[in-house]
């Protein structure tokens, strides 16, 4: 069937070339090369392109597709690939221009999309590798991947950007979310020379313009998604989990080094062609973050996996390579552009950061987290971003929402922390002087306690008879363990009786109490550090909780206080409750209650009890006084009397 026109249509070309009416003639008429000639003057025409739109809908509609490549369809799948070019051209023309850009889409994309869909999915599985197009093309085919690429994933980024169909199209339809994926891992293994344009030989920022525009579709995908839908289609497409974590890496990598890799601007500004390219990638440096970590975030998604194989260490990778770059001012109007501007390079680092805030708070093992980023430079990070010239241009005061304050305002929560000699650098900033000073006072006060004897789990590696005074390994596996407190060990069946019969008997419920009543092995290794903490808050801030008593509403006489130390949160925090309703705000992971009402106190005990909030990833865990637990069951002091370390060891925690 040849393509055909309506009459409202035709009349409206009659506005253009007379030449190129005559070639658009040509073209209805089945002619390859006219219509090739058609889109390559779309940029002499400008403003009428649209008026070309029915021309190659035209086309698009007369054909069936094919299916296989052979000699009799040559003609069909030129005429359709010159189609599906004009399409994007007439749409990539439209650049960022919202106020035209929503109707012209809608007519070019939104509104023949049942028609255009299938082309591409066939552009896409015979011309983009693996494919299966022969090894050697009929006479007249000519598809280069670049061209296959702009074909079949142009249309869905206009789409996308332009209309909420499109981006509503992308986040619930799983047989276009699997047909993006499929090509997200396809332009991952491409080389710069698999896309190069025939008609923009030696633009050497394609490769990464097209992964930049790859990050930025695949993070609309994971925006309002049911949650395992489109984590279960990506590992699919990819080849299972750990391919899929590793491409997600990967894609970092490659934008980092693109934008590394990009000549110097000569000038910043949007008119620069380099400049240009650099802020789009950059922001698809931002987007390949933001995915990744939409990608563990989501229920069977792969955070714990993506921690592992290396994301840490990638991010601040590219934190490290490319900050100077992103905040380097142009000195000029272009610094207050929304999206080439310095917020616009500032955000890419602020994602960066939030990353890596994220996974220290919802890893399953945070210290980890916090070694690795340690490790590879995060804090000499924060404090060259946060001191540099660009902060200073439209960002003097710091905001709220900065991710890297945020960042570094968390840090001193963590337990073992590095002291690491930054303060000449941080020095040169007010603000990041203020919370330096916070981060190195906590890393060495807790770093200290870690250190002092007292905060050794000496339960871990001795034998908890009170008659016997073997010691065996941390990791032996042949010491057994308590099942109630899920704490003490024994070298013998015959010392666990004969411990149980010795006082373990009335302490088991006690430790476990301590514990939160939960296994967990980080909180079992780190009680006896916790306990240390306990005890310098409660006589280095008494004052304090005497205060916070005299607040607290007690339903009866019998009625107790329990002062709550939140070690979740950075400056600690002080709560106090009464014991009832204690028990009505804490989570599921918290003690018995009987254990806290077993517990007498002194009269002049400025509390009747402690409680311990702490947090290790996304779960909250109340741990009954570890101080009190370990002192009741094994006898042991912290060694703080008056807020200070007072046993002799060459090192003192600082307040």
């Amino acid at each position: 069937m040849a393509p055909r026109i309506n009459a409202r249509d035709r009349e409206a070309l009659r506005a253009l070339p007379r030449l190129m009416q005559r070639k658009i003639d040509g073209a209805l008429r089945g002619s390859v090369e006219d219509l090739r000639d058609v889109v390559g003057s779309l940029n002499q025409l400008k403003d009428v392109t649209p008026l070309l739109l029915p021309v190659f809908h035209a086309q698009l509609e007369a054909y069936p597709i094919p299916d296989r490549i052979s000699p009799d369809v040559v003609p069909v799948i030129m005429l359709a690939k010159w189609s599906m070019g004009g399409i994007v051209q007439i749409c990539h023309n439209l650049g960022s221009n919202i106020s035209i850009g929503e109707r012209i889409v809608h007519d070019a994309v939104a509104s023949k999309w049942e028609m255009l869909f299938p082309w591409m999915q066939f552009f896409s599985n015979n011309f983009l590798p693996p494919s299966q197009r022969p090894a050697a093309l009929p006479h007249g085919l000519s598809v280069s991947t670049y061209e296959a690429l702009r074909i079949t994933i142009h249309p869905l980024s206009t789409l996308c950007q332009f209309t909420t169909i499109g981006r509503q199209l992308m986040r619930t339809n799983p047989t276009v979310q699997a047909f993006f994926f499929r090509a997200w891992v396809i332009v991952d293994g491409l080389k710069s020379d698999d896309v190069a344009d025939p008609l923009r030989e030696g633009d050497k920022n394609l490769s990464a313009l097209i992964r930049a525009n790859m990050c930025s579709l695949s993070v609309i995908c994971m925006e309002d998604t049911p949650a395992s839908l489109p984590v279960s289609i990506i590992s699919s497409v990819a080849g299972g989990t750990l391919p899929m974590a590793s491409l997600a890496l990967r894609y970092i990598r490659r934008m980092t080094k693109e934008v590394s890799n990009m000549p110097e601007p000569r000038l910043r500004a949007r008119e620069n062609v380099d400049f240009s390219s650099m802020t789009v990638c950059a922001t698809g440096l931002a987007q390949a973050i933001l995915f990744m970590q939409s990608l563990g975030d989501r229920e069977g998604g792969c955070h714990e996996l993506l921690l592992q194989i290396g994301s840490i260490r990638t991010v601040l990778s590219a934190i490290t390579t490319l900050w100077e770059r992103l905040l380097t001012p142009a000195w000029n109007s272009s610094d207050n552009e929304p999206d080439i501007g310095l917020a616009a390079r500032r955000r890419v680092l602020y994602i960066a950061y939030r990353y890596i805030g994220y996974s220290m708070n919802c890893a399953n093992d945070s210290a980890l987290v916090i070694s690795q980023a340690i490790q590879h430079g995060l804090l000499e990070c924060l404090l060259r971003t946060g001191s540099s010239p660009a902060e200073h241009v439209d960002n003097t005061k710091r905001f709220e929402d900065d991710h890297d304050i945020q960042l570094l305002k968390e840090l001193p929560r963590f337990f073992r922390l590095d002291r690491l000699g930054l303060e000449e650098r941080a020095s040169q900033d007010p603000v990041l002087w203020e919370l330096w000073q916070a981060v190195d006072s906590a890393a060495r006060t807790f770093t200290n306690f870690h250190e002092l004897p007292e905060g050794a789990p000496f339960y871990r590696y001795q034998c908890c008879s009170p008659k016997c005074s073997l010691n065996f390994s941390e990791d032996d596996v042949t010491a057994y363990r308590c099942s109630g407190c899920m704490l003490t060990r024994y070298c013998s069946k015959y010392c666990q009786k004969e411990a149980w019969e010795s006082g373990h008997r009335v302490h088991c419920r006690m430790l476990r109490s301590a514990l939160g009543n939960q296994d967990v092995r980080e909180i079992r290794k780190s009680l006896p550090v916790i306990a240390m903490i306990e005890s310098w808050i409660c006589e280095e801030r008494v004052n304090e909780i005497r205060a916070l008593d005299k607040d607290v509403v007690k339903t009866s006489e019998n009625d107790r206080s329990i002062v709550e130390v939140d070690l979740t949160v950075y400056p600690i925090e002080l709560n106090m409750y009464s014991l009832r309703d204690y028990f009505l705000v804490s989570g599921s992971h918290t003690f018995e209650r009987e254990v806290a009402e077993s517990i007498t106190t002194s009269e002049d005990s400025p509390y009747d009890l402690v409680a311990v909030k702490v947090r290790l990833g996304r779960e909250y865990y109340s741990l009954f006084s570890p101080a009190t637990a370990l002192g009741v069951a094994f006898g042991w002091t912290s060694g703080i009397q008056g807020g200070r370390y007072i046993h002799e060891h060459p090192r003192t925690p600082d307040p």
